[in-house]
């Protein structure tokens, strides 16, 4: 072989190689090329993530934190990122309610459908009556360990009957403000329904408020506090609360554990809402996108790990070990109504607000009628009635006592008993031994129509603000004076005369007895805009006396 072949060759061999080392570096081009098309902004990755403001109650907040921190802003299939205020949801609806709100969020998630129906009574058009859930909490009576295994736990699953009824009346049973929080709201609703199982519904749900009202506090965490041998005062031994609140305190305080007592029937749970204000389209999106994520069965750990449970009452992953709670599903009852807020609402107002009442009692010779099958008098269940309606009104309450027949205090129809005092004043005076000591006059007529007006005369004079005023009449016949005295129209000009829209006034008759006038007491009521019951029956005296009773504290006479 010659040097020029040798030298060809050569040139082939370094020709192949060139050839090599240009295709692959072409190659390792296109690669880095294709990388780098994949790395584009432009391309691969959402360059300008959507901000989504939300406010979540500070139950839910750590959920919602961990799910935000689990998104990928730059995934171009979410694309956005989450901002979160904690802050209660009493406060966010007022805020919301403003007439002009500042820094209103794109998503809020209060801890109770309750919220977004107050917000919106308040004024706040912008906010849905409703939501979707993401999680829930049952409501539950907290009960001191002790006082639980004393009445039978664990081996007997308690009711609220064991805590409000008589068999708790050991318990120094506290309360949540119902106007600050749910808690309390789905509470009221519970102690209705477990005393509408009772024989006295209407006096027994005033009796159960009455002994909660003492013991209210703005917040959860006062009551909380207030169980256990540290706290200062007599403890709190049962409470209203929220079956996350209750495990969460069982974690930390392990010297002051607490049973969960569940109502039954079962009352509204804290539902955590997910609402969606109006937002442009993109923050829409990303809120239609975080909603879909908070609700996926991959957020189970992070309620569980919050003690909340799935919207449908499951209790997510392993079953808390704590055995003071119920770990099976339970599932929510839907929350409340406006019309049933309003109602629970204004009643434990009423409760919880001292009243001026001037109450006018019937002493005519009717009143001495044995009532057939009962062996006592109309007087006799009147005067019984009337003593169980003082024990259960607030301790602040004005009462003033009168009773009227006809010319029982010279020409006048009308005598009082008691002068308008605060029972915490009249009763160690002795007001019962004085209200007990009451007698029907032997022959006595009616002079109804008179009293009825010097009774709201002298109520007018003397109307208090802060209070809520009312004159109550019980009575078991019409007006009959032999003509002496104000007549029927002249009692209605009157009554108009002295009306006034800032400072309300009715006039609550009850009537019993077939004697009574319906017509004539319905009339004189609604003239004030007050209310009449009646019943054809005395032995339903105390029947209508205590549902009289609970309709005015209810600010709805």
């Amino acid at each position: 072989m010659g040097r020029h072949d040798i030298e060809q060759r050569n040139r082939r061999k370094l020709i192949l190689m060139l050839v090599i080392v240009l295709v692959g570096a072409l190659v390792a081009g296109v690669a880095w090329f294709t990388v780098d098309r994949l790395r584009d902004p432009a391309q691969a990755k959402c360059a300008d993530p959507t901000v989504l403001n939300v406010v979540a109650a500070p139950d839910i907040a750590p959920v919602v934190d961990q799910v935000a921190r689990g998104l990928d802003p730059e995934d171009e299939n979410t694309c956005y990122r989450v901002e979160m205020v904690v802050n209660d949801s009493a406060t966010t609806a007022d805020q919301l309610s403003a007439p002009k709100p500042v820094n209103v969020p794109s998503v809020w998630i209060p801890d109770s459908t309750v919220w977004l129906r107050r917000a919106r009574e308040k004024g706040a058009t912008q906010v849905p009556d409703a939501g979707s859930s993401i999680a829930s909490s049952p409501v539950v009576m907290a009960l001191a360990e002790d006082a639980a295994k004393a009445r039978g736990w664990p081996q007997k699953q308690l009711s609220w009957t064991d805590v409000i009824g008589a068999g708790g009346a050991d318990l120094n049973v506290g309360m949540v403000d119902p106007s600050v929080d749910a808690v309390g709201v789905s509470a009221l609703i519970a102690v209705r329904d477990v005393t509408g199982l009772t024989s006295d519904p209407a006096a027994n749900n005033v009796a159960v408020l009455r002994k909660l009202s003492p013991n209210a506090a703005s917040g959860a965490a006062e009551l909380f506090a207030k169980t256990g041998t540290t706290s200062s005062g007599p403890p709190i031994t049962a409470f209203p609360t929220s079956e996350h609140a209750l495990l969460d305190n069982n974690a930390k305080r392990k010297d002051e554990q607490l049973v969960a007592v569940y109502p039954n029937p079962a009352s509204p749970s804290l539902d955590y809402p997910y609402t969606v204000l109006p937002s442009p389209e993109d923050v829409a999106i990303a809120a239609a996108k975080f909603r879909t994520a908070l609700q996926s069965q991959n957020v189970g750990d992070a309620l569980a790990a919050n003690g909340l449970r799935f919207p449908d009452g499951r209790v997510p992953g392993s079953p808390p070990t704590d055995n003071r709670t119920i770990v099976r599903q339970l599932r929510p009852v839907a929350p409340p109504g406006t019309a049933q807020l309003d109602q629970v609402l204004n009643t434990w107002a009423g409760i919880s607000k001292a009243s001026r009442i001037q109450a006018v009692l019937d002493v005519s010779g009717s009143m001495n009628g044995v009532i057939p099958g009962s062996g006592k008098t109309r007087m006799q269940v009147t005067l019984e009635a009337s003593e169980g309606g003082i024990k259960l009104m607030n301790p602040r309450t004005k009462l003033g006592i009168w009773v009227f027949s006809a010319e029982l205090d010279g020409e006048k129809d009308y005598k009082e008993v008691l002068p308008v005092l605060p029972l915490n004043e009249s009763l160690p005076q002795g007001a019962l031994e004085k209200l007990r000591a009451i007698k029907a006059t032997p022959t006595g007529r009616t002079g109804l129509y008179d009293t009825a007006l010097a009774a709201y005369t002298s109520a007018r004079q003397n109307w208090e603000p802060g209070r809520l005023n009312m004159v109550l009449i019980l009575t078991d016949g019409k007006n009959d004076d032999d003509g002496r005295g104000v007549t029927r129209e002249a009692l209605l000009a009157e009554l108009g005369k002295l009306q006034d829209p800032n400072r309300p006034l009715p006039i609550v008759f009850i009537g019993f007895g077939p004697d009574v006038d319906v017509a004539e007491l319905n009339a004189i009521a609604k003239a004030t805009g007050g209310q009449a019951f009646n019943t054809a029956d005395p032995t339903k005296i105390n029947e209508i006396f205590f549902a009289a009773l609970s309709r005015f504290i209810s600010g709805k006479p």
